[in-house]
């Protein structure tokens, strides 16, 4: 068990690592103290964007830094994690949704501990069969299916079912965090309550929680609204992303879909996709959840 003196020991090793001088005042570089785990396709970039709105927080642009995956951009060092967050807010954050997708990403709380000790945890979790319809129409809407929907989320090689378990994913970050530093929010709740939800949050990572912005209002990132791309409709929007560099206006999208170029997508049921052996790992997760966090989720379907 590592002491209080040995983290905060840590945590000033990982500040130097990234760039940031023991000598006050000389700020150069700075760390996350709030990191959105996931889940992927429960409202972590509606959550971004309302944290961001907070005068006392600053969130990372771009949303998803993926820092601790080996995989992607672990290997280019703290002072790159470092320089996308602001000095001089109170509370620093990113949410990448990919940190909780073990073990097909493995390793990433221990990462995590190394060099932010001290940040606090959100895990945004929903209904888990709904999750894998969300992630589902993800994935069918950039063309990445494997097959029909069963094949798709029940392939060896996808994420769909291991994203769902919830509590499975939180038990790698319970073990090499304290419970204290660990926020678990219903994605319904942020949805439907969300100024208590909100305010919640902002009391969890240390800021004003009677703070209100008319941009609360706002809905981000509807599963609804998803459309898939013809495969012409796909070819120029690879085209379009060379040429705008990276990131495609909103007028482009509006021409696809008038050019029909785009169609919307039904979201399916998938519980009739997914096996009853599934079916039994996720609500056996779900109960531990429950006992967890002491919540009922009683409107969930497993």
């Amino acid at each position: 068990m590592e002491t209080g003196s040995q983290s905060r020991h840590r945590g000033r090793e990982a500040e130097q690592v990234a760039g940031i001088d023991s000598e006050p005042g000389t700020l150069v570089g700075a760390l996350p103290n709030l990191i959105v785990i996931g889940a992927q396709k429960c409202g972590t970039s509606g959550l971004h964007f309302y944290l961001g709105l907070h005068p006392e927080i600053s969130m990372s642009s771009p949303k998803e830094l993926n820092f601790f995956i080996r995989e992607r951009n672990w290997d280019r060092g703290v002072e790159w994690y470092a320089r996308h967050f602001d000095p001089e807010a109170t509370v620093r954050g990113e949410s990448s949704p990919n940190y909780t997708a073990y073990p097909h990403y493995p390793g990433v709380p221990e990462r995590m501990r190394s060099v932010v000790p001290e940040a606090r945890l959100v895990y945004l979790v929903r209904d888990p069969v709904k999750r894998i319809a969300a992630h589902w129409v993800h994935n069918y809407a950039k063309r990445r299916e494997k097959g029909d929907i069963a094949a798709t989320v029940m392939h060896p090689n996808t994420t769909y079912v291991l994203r769902s378990q919830y509590h499975m994913q939180l038990k790698q970050f319970l073990d090499r965090y304290p419970v204290e530093q660990i926020l678990v929010l219903d994605q319904d709740d942020l949805r439907h309550r969300r100024l208590e939800t909100l305010r919640e949050i902002f009391s969890f990572v240390g800021v004003d929680p009677a703070f209100e912005h008319p941009g609360f209002t706002r809905e981000r990132h509807r599963t609804g609204r998803k459309h898939r791309a013809t495969k012409t409709g796909l070819r120029l929007e690879e085209l379009g992303l060379r040429v705008f560099g990276g990131k495609l206006p909103r007028g482009f999208w509006l021409a696809e879909r008038l050019l029909f170029l785009r169609r919307p997508i039904d979201v399916p049921d998938v519980r009739d996709a997914l096996s009853p052996e599934v079916i039994t790992v996720l609500r056996e997760d779900a109960d531990r959840l429950r006992e967890f966090t002491g919540r009922s989720f009683d409107h969930w379907s497993v």
